[in-house]
């Protein structure tokens, strides 16, 4: 059967999962084999360049500390039974750690001569790469705008609060697939379909785009680059000498499979504010809150997007009254008095509290009084001293009456 009509589309993450397994480099061969057939974008290839150094970086470190040998310290108290031995015993031992403090020093060495690689391409896995990605296709400026509009609907694949990269992948598919039947994609996340049983269901809304496309189109999913390669192979035929074997496989696929996700990093504001909502569901969430609280008041402006904040909603219907509730609410909260006197400490180191506090008191006292306000001031009235009405009132003009 003729590939000619097939697309085998891998995404960055399993690119980059090549720099952090030890059998990744097995791979690279049968990979370079199908490189007139796999489709790649330039912002996949973007993606890969921009983070595989730290993913390298961190896939060396926790490999290298299991590399490393423990040193020790020598005692100086160490003694024999006889004259001299326990010399000899100290002469050793420090022999020893002195070896393994030399030895520990190559590994570090050995593991910044692999960066140092990597970050010029120099390394096994980018040389190997670099075939594929010269053949990565720029997007156009129609694809960007179907891309964001994807993205604005909140149709997969990717997530609305995360930039444009799933969305634009996708739209430069279609487009690419024009005149095709077959597609393979290997992904790592969930962003075109759903794993289930180890095998792969692609995302129906995204098969019907493929379907207006191309009618009769056929989508093969899969998380395992070993797995979907040996499926391409198998079902189109292609050349592919450079096979593994079974024992090759299962290793490749055990690793894999036990590989943690990719590390997620904020790009923005709105990242953080995904990840709060995030937070607000797990179990015990209050101390990540707080972290997540204190890292949204670092961000620009903060202090006075709050201000704002406040003055909008102090102009909705019934605010003093939702206010009072919430304040009801709030007081029957652990330890709600200590964090309304942290809350005023910091309040009080923005600029012109004073004046703002001052304008507040201001307008709470032109509102109308409430009924209840109303029935205390009576009662209150009915029982007042009358010798409290002959005293002269001293207050000026700049003071508030106590």
């Amino acid at each position: 059967m003729s590939a000619d009509d097939t697309s085998l589309f891998i995404d960055a993450n399993k690119y980059l999962d090549l720099y952090r397994t030890d059998k990744g480099k097995k791979l690279l061969a049968p990979l370079a084999e199908q490189v007139d057939y796999i489709f790649v974008t330039q912002r996949v290839v973007d993606e890969v360049q921009r983070n595989k150094i730290q993913v390298a970086a961190d896939y060396l470190a926790a490999k290298f500390k299991e590399l490393k040998l423990l040193t020790f310290n020598v005692p100086d108290h160490l003694t024999g039974a006889e004259a001299g031995q326990s010399a000899g015993i100290l002469q050793e031992m420090g022999d020893v750690c002195k070896r393994l403090k030399m030895l520990n020093s190559k590994v570090d060495a050995l593991a910044l001569g692999i960066l140092e690689q990597i970050s010029s391409s120099e390394d096994e896995v980018s040389k190997a790469l670099a075939p594929i990605f010269e053949r990565a296709i720029p997007h156009s400026q129609e694809e960007i705008q179907r891309a964001r509009e994807r993205r604005e609907f909140g149709n997969p694949p990717g997530k609305a609060s995360n930039p444009i990269g799933d969305q634009l992948t996708w739209e430069q598919i279609l487009s690419h697939f024009q005149g095709k039947r077959r597609l393979w994609i290997i992904s790592r996340d969930g962003d075109y379909g759903t794993l289930f049983g180890g095998k792969g269901f692609i995302n129906r809304f995204l098969y019907e785009e493929l379907q207006a496309v191309s009618p009769g189109a056929e989508a093969f999913l899969f998380a395992d680059t070993v797995e979907g390669i040996t499926h391409f192979v198998a079902a189109t035929g292609v050349k592919a000498e450079k096979r593994l074997t079974p024992e090759e496989v299962e290793e490749i696929e055990k690793e894999e499979q036990s590989l943690p996700p990719l590390p997620q990093r904020f790009h923005s504001s709105e990242d953080l504010r995904g990840a709060i909502e995030t937070l607000s569901l797990l179990r015990s969430p209050d101390e990540q809150k707080r972290r997540a609280m204190e890292a949204m008041s670092n961000l620009p402006d903060f202090h006075e997007q709050m201000r704002r904040a406040m003055v909008a909603m102090s102009n909705l219907p019934d605010f003093q009254e939702q206010k009072r509730r919430a304040m009801e609410a709030m007081s029957n909260l652990p330890d709600f008095h200590e964090q309304m006197r942290r809350a005023m400490e910091a309040m009080s180191n923005l600029p012109d509290i004073d004046e703002q506090v001052r304008r507040a008191l201001r307008m709470s006292e032109q509102s109308p009084p409430s009924d209840e306000d109303s029935e205390s001031n009576d009662e209150d009235g009915a029982n007042t001293d009358p010798e409290d009405d002959d005293e002269p009132d001293n207050s000026t003009d700049d003071e508030q009456p106590k």
